[in-house]
């Protein structure tokens, strides 16, 4: 485990609202220079506490649909669920796939255009796999929000919450901001100037499009991504089963969930069951006072729960075929 400090966790929380400021920027808000900035960036990044700096797209927006299949396995030692997960992780259509202990074996996440398109990929799996797999689930993403991560020193609100959902209108972009989205995704911090050489386009160009995708809300923030189990965290997911729901009881349950501490993309889904919270958290304990503190408030509405504690994570891609992290100059 690595242990952050006091200023660490400034720095962290300012990459949480914008990964993109530069290394100047944040060193001013924090009382830094830039360049002990870069210093604890680089060894935050070295200790493995921060594995990337990503884009949140609102790839809704972009006619995508997420869909998650969940995975109960059967006959299987640690090679061949190893075996599983490796398969999803070089698929070209998952976004996010885990191990976990609990409920489920295994979670992939899919971003497709469509249903059928996704069935197509699940018949694969099911023959590929078929005397591996007990059970299946499945669940369409209809809201998703990104949350700041309280540990941090950043009290929920609403403001410091980045929303998409399904009823988001559609919007069209062509093949350079294509391009942009999908070096991005995965290098929030990158340059302007490096992505342009990448492009073969414009530094000018470059800045005008991500302005006028950050304006249509295609692009909805630049966050960082942390490890959890490096500063002695664990990632919990909270599968929810709701009854006797209107819409006001659904927006408050939505309203009081989006401001727990600790959940980083609470969801509504529609499938096996109706709600996913994620949670980067201390201990299963206070995961479970999480739990039992929604059952107390909504007891009428909460009809059953299951978890699953993430264990390793293969995959988390948040646009289709986007371009893994390149080692790129820092930000000045």
């Amino acid at each position: 485990m690595y242990k952050i400090d006091e200023k660490d966790k400034k720095l962290l929380a300012e990459l949480d609202k914008n990964a993109r400021q530069s290394n100047s920027q944040i060193g001013k808000k924090i009382r830094l220079s830039k360049e002990v900035v870069k210093y604890r960036i680089d060894k935050l990044i070295e200790n493995g506490l921060i594995t990337r700096f990503h884009t949140v797209i609102n790839y809704f927006k972009l006619g995508i649909i997420k869909i998650k299949l969940y995975l109960r396995l059967t006959n299987v030692n640690k090679e061949k669920i190893e075996e599983i997960g490796e398969y999803f992780q070089k698929h070209s259509k998952t976004e996010w796939v885990v191990i976990t202990t609990g409920r489920w074996d295994l979670i992939v996440g899919f971003l497709v255009h469509n249903v059928n398109e996704f069935d197509d990929e699940v018949q694969i799996v099911l023959n590929k796999f078929h005397n591996y797999i007990q059970e299946k689930a499945v669940t369409t993403t209809l809201y998703l929000a990104h949350h700041m991560r309280e540990f941090l020193g950043e009290s929920a609100s609403l403001s410091k919450i980045v929303y998409h959902t399904s009823k988001d209108k559609q919007e069209k972009i062509d093949n350079i901001d294509e391009e942009i989205i999908k070096i991005i995704t995965n290098n929030a911090r990158m340059p302007i100037t490096n992505i342009a050489k990448r492009l073969k386009i414009t530094p000018r160009i470059v800045q005008y499009r991500i302005k006028e995708l950050e304006k249509k809300k295609i692009i909805l923030a630049y966050k960082v991504l942390l490890d959890p189990k490096s500063i002695d965290r664990i990632f919990c997911k909270a599968i929810i089963y709701l009854t006797n729901t209107n819409q006001a009881k659904l927006n408050a349950f939505i309203n009081y969930t989006s401001l727990l501490p600790n959940a980083i993309w609470p969801q509504r889904v529609l499938g096996t069951w109706d709600f996913e919270l994620d949670f980067e958290i201390e201990s299963y304990d206070a995961f479970q006072d999480i739990i039992l503190d929604l059952k107390e408030k909504f007891p009428n509405i909460i009809k059953n729960y299951e978890f699953c504690i993430v264990s390793k994570e293969f995959k988390l891609d948040f646009y289709p075929g986007c371009y893994p992290t390149f080692k790129e100059k820092k930000l000045n």
